[in-house]
């Protein structure tokens, strides 16, 4: 099936994360910067309060650019660097490049209607789309790629309380669960809160899985490993705030033994941004395959591009 025998091409562009260094070098990387200690306040959130934290999070963010992306893929047992740019604004536009060697390799984009890719090495030279109509029926993609979850983890998009969410709490975490349906699948999604307050690049919000209602097994997780926090501009004599940004953040699909670790160099938020930029382009690939209405057979780039 293509989706086991994803290519990582594909599996890089699928997916998008977001992060900043406004000034001067990158800081030292997640794993050499100690945790903080976790709260003294043993007082539990509801899952209203923690999703009015969510939702505020996002209201702020409307888009994200940067031209320095860089991506490491990992998939069965491969890896693949690339580096390119990004452009996301809500509610679902979008573009993605992709390059290696100073060459695109990759174009991914949406708009309200619908989403397309193009690989380069893919030996059919083909524009693949789909609209978001088909999507929604159960469309399966060659890449593992969910337009709803990918705002999700960029923190940009809002959710609403549901009658089945909940709160469990260990020792340095809250866990906001939510039971709801994707596309006709029952799902339980996890979002892992840090209890103390996070500073500096570390990330409040740790992560955020989909999973199987019923079998309980991972369908995708993300990872939010360092966080940038944008200045505001404000009024003399006020305190400081910030809109945060995952900057890098790792994305995992165990079914498909892929997992992505996306890094975002200088980047700008709520900028002003072309439409026109979001429009599917016409002259990409040999031909356009409408995924809607038809479901490629093989693989969408060979082995040897590994």
């Amino acid at each position: 099936m293509i989706r086991r025998r994803l290519l990582l091409t594909a599996g890089a562009i699928a997916l998008m994360g977001s992060g900043c260094n406004i000034l001067g070098p990158r800081p030292a990387k997640h794993d050499d910067i100690p945790p903080p200690l976790p709260s003294v306040d043993d007082r539990k959130p509801t899952a209203e309060q923690l999703i009015s934290y969510l939702n505020r999070q996002a209201d702020q963010l409307e888009s994200i650019e940067t031209r320095s992306l860089d991506i490491d893929v990992k998939s069965m047992g491969s890896s693949v660097s690339l580096d390119g740019s990004l452009v996301c604004q809500k509610p679902r536009n979008f573009k993605l490049v992709g390059r290696k060697l100073a060459m695109e390799q990759v174009l991914m984009g949406s708009n309200s209607d619908r989403f397309w890719f193009y690989i380069r090495q893919d030996p059919s030279n083909a524009l693949f789309h789909c609209s978001y109509t088909d999507f929604e029926k159960g469309v399966d993609l060659p890449y593992p790629f969910d337009p709803e979850w990918v705002l999700e983890a960029l923190g940009m998009a809002k959710i609403n309380a549901g009658p089945g969410t909940t709160v469990e709490e260990d020792r340095n975490h809250y866990k906001l669960i939510e039971e709801t349906t994707v596309r006709g699948q029952k799902v339980k999604k996890v979002t892992v809160f840090h209890k103390g307050n996070a500073r500096d690049s570390q990330p409040q919000i740790v992560s955020k899985t989909m999973m199987d209602a019923a079998t309980n097994k991972v369908i995708c997780t993300a990872i939010i490993k360092e966080v940038a926090r944008i200045p505001i501009e404000r009024g003399a004599g006020l305190p400081p705030k910030y809109i945060i940004c995952p900057r890098i953040i790792t994305l995992e699909w165990p079914q498909q033994d892929t997992k992505l670790t996306l890094d975002l160099g200088k980047l700008r938020v709520n900028q002003p941004i072309k439409p026109d930029l979001f429009e599917m382009p016409p002259d990409v690939g040999a031909k356009q395959v409408d995924l809607g209405k038809f479901k490629p057979t093989g693989r969408v780039v060979p082995a040897g591009y590994r």
